[in-house]
């Protein structure tokens, strides 16, 4: 069957529609919500904040990621001394080689901070009295800082990591709110373009009567049983129901552009090209007596932007703990362990202090001898225990031989002896928690309004359908009986025209009638969360 909007029952041309051709597309109420939920572009931006939402989680979860660090490093220095004894010549050369490991991580449970260090070197020098050159150093240091006061309840970083799982849930929550908002904008611009294309055959049939009667009255008049005047009111009548005619083929285009844009995932869809022809025309069943007490109470629990300002509200709670917390001193115990070791080679630099009573102890040697005398043993500062005589392997097993351990605990107290930055941070957090139970106060409200009024608009649609349907069988009697009377002489061509005029009206507000019933069981729907819920739509 071809669309009214195309050719008109009596092969009326209708005016062509800018950008739709001649291929339609059947489509059903349940299959144009799939395609939104396919395609829409505003799902797919809210889709998208969900999985940055995600994201942000991860980056979060990055401050207790460890760190590892890696410092190599050369150090080549000549540094003027004003002592021989530090150097020759007035210059103390010294060459430093090192390789230092590291690894630090935040604990997300108690705020503490863990490092481990291990640092290595080699050093040589041109210092005469150095026993090992070169010399080779490690250290082995473990270490914890764990705030007892502030931070150690929450810091910024478990802060943050709190707020971004709590804004995923709240994104999650907005994406939901989202996808109601357009389902339910489709539904409605579904029944819209129902309700349009509906009123294009009410006003189609409006032409074909004002065709037909002026057929009629040129027939009366040919026939010299209807004055010529009447000629003029019949073509001025059918003239303006063309004219609404035409506006009402204009306002299909208007409401189907507006589900297309609903539909389309982007312009270049082929549904832009195709009239879309309405499969669901009739009126959906009303709901039984609603009780208007349980249905706010259920939108009050079911709704998601409600179910929103509460993850806001946790939100703006860890913000306002974070808050109070920052505005205690600081106190910070620190402790670490650490194993250092060193092995190098015996300096083949003689001791100057030695060098220079070479010549003095020889002589003291020889007169000893002449007297009789024991001769004098070599003066030293002693030797270097054999354990610390090698290289770089010596080094590592002093490291790990235990001998030579440190351990350090101490603590670090910080004061703010006035923190306003914190002081008016937690403030800000208790204006947003007023502010946020005057939202919740004003959404509440607002859902009981939009309940009280979908309830009402379903039991209005109701009545004004079932008053529409009896002025409509009336004024099609009426109708009928005034064509009979005209033709009879008993009648006028006013009467007719304004009988057609009024039957014409009862249909259009029938139309309109059953267009609002199917848009107010829509608006209770989303009224009372039931959105979702009522179409087997998960989100998952």
């Amino acid at each position: 069957m071809v669309s009214v909007i195309c050719v008109a029952a009596w092969g009326q041309q209708a005016p062509p529609r800018v950008g739709v051709g001649v291929a339609q597309r059947k489509l059903g109420l349940r299959e144009a919500i799939e395609m939104a939920l396919k395609g829409n572009l505003e799902i797919e931006i809210e889709r998208s904040n969900v999985s940055s939402s995600a994201q942000a989680i991860k980056a979060a979860q990055g401050a207790f990621d460890p760190i590892f660090r890696w410092m190599p490093g050369v150090d080549s220095r000549n540094t003027p001394v004003a002592s021989v004894l530090q150097g020759a010549g007035g210059k103390l050369a010294e060459k430093l080689m090192a390789q230092n490991f590291s690894l630090a991580q935040k604990l997300p449970s108690t705020g503490a901070g863990l490092q481990a260090g291990f640092d290595n070197s080699r050093a040589s020098t041109s210092n005469a009295f150095a026993s090992l050159n070169p010399v080779m150093s490690s250290r082995l240091v473990f270490g914890i800082t764990q705030p007892l006061w502030r931070n150690r309840a929450i810091d910024r970083e478990r802060a943050e990591l709190k707020i971004r799982r709590t804004q995923f849930n709240l994104s999650e929550s907005d994406f939901e709110v989202k996808v109601i908002d357009v389902v339910w904008r489709v539904e409605q611009a579904y029944w819209d373009l129902v309700g349009a294309r509906q009123d294009v055959d009410v006003k189609a049939d409006g032409v074909k009567w004002a065709q037909e009667q002026l057929a009629r009255n040129r027939r009366m008049i040919e026939s010299g049983t209807l004055a010529a005047v009447e000629l003029a009111a019949s073509e001025a009548e059918l003239q303006r129901r063309m004219d609404a005619w035409y506006a009402s083929i204009g306002l299909v285009t208007e409401v189907e552009n507006l589900l297309k844009t609903l539909l389309a995932p982007d312009r270049q869809s082929p549904i832009w090209g195709e009239e879309i022809v309405p499969a669901d025309v009739r009126t959906v069943d009303a709901p039984a007596v609603v009780d208007l007490g349980d249905a706010v109470t259920q939108a009050i629990k079911d709704r998601a932007e409600l179910r929103g300002l509460a993850l806001r509200r946790d939100v703006n709670d860890v913000q306002k703990r974070l808050s109070a917390d920052q505005t205690k001193p600081q106190v910070n115990l620190s402790a670490s362990y650490s194993n250092a070791g060193i092995g190098g080679t015996i300096s083949a630099t003689e001791n100057p202090f030695s060098a220079s009573q070479a010549l003095t102890a020889q002589r003291l040697n020889q007169l000893s001898a002449l007297a009789g005398l024991a001769p004098l043993s070599a003066a030293g500062f002693g030797s270097l225990p054999d354990i610390l005589i090698g290289g770089y392997g010596t080094a590592l097993s002093n490291v790990f031989s235990g001998r030579y351990q440190s351990v350090q605990v101490g603590l670090q107290f910080d004061l703010n002896l006035r923190n306003r930055t914190a002081e008016a941070t937690l403030a800000q957090s208790a204006i947003a928690e007023r502010r946020l139970k005057l939202e919740q106060a004003r959404a509440e409200q607002l859902i009981e309004a939009q309940v009280r009024n979908a309830v009402q608009a379903i039991e209005t649609a109701k009545q004004r359908i079932a008053a529409a349907g009896a002025a409509e069988r009336a004024a099609q009697e009426k109708l009928d009986s005034e064509i009979r009377l005209f033709q009879t002489g008993e009648s006028t061509n006013f009467m007719v025209l304004t009988r057609q005029n009024e039957y014409l009206d009862s249909r259009r507000r029938a139309v309109v009638a059953n267009l609002d019933l199917n848009k107010a069981v829509s608006r209770l729907e989303q009224a009372l969360g039931s959105t979702l819920r009522s179409r087997n739509i998960s989100l998952k």
